[in-house]
């Protein structure tokens, strides 16, 4: 699920990046792994249309209302798979 989530990024499509994030996390619970809750939170000091701490529950929602956190996750999961490529 985590790969359909990346490409559905890569697609810049926020509808199935948000699916795809549910799928995941959904599939995270079933192997007993995801029992806490975690928050994703962003320490810059810049103003943005999104809030500062994102339960992951909430990710997928924020994925699709707000392009401006599609595009942070986007670079983020981009830039962990580029990196990933190039270590291995």
């Amino acid at each position: 699920e985590w790969q359909k989530y990346q490409e559905a990024l890569r697609r810049g499509d926020r509808v199935a990046a948000a699916e795809a994030f549910r799928r995941y996390q959904e599939a995270r619970r079933r192997e007993g792994k995801g029992g806490s809750k975690p928050t994703l939170v962003n320490l810059s000091t810049k103003a943005k249309a999104y809030p500062n701490a994102i339960p992951l529950d909430q990710i997928p929602q924020e994925l699709e209302k707000n392009p401006e956190f599609f595009d942070l996750m986007r670079r983020v999961v981009i830039k962990e798979v580029n990196h990933d490529k190039l270590h291995t």
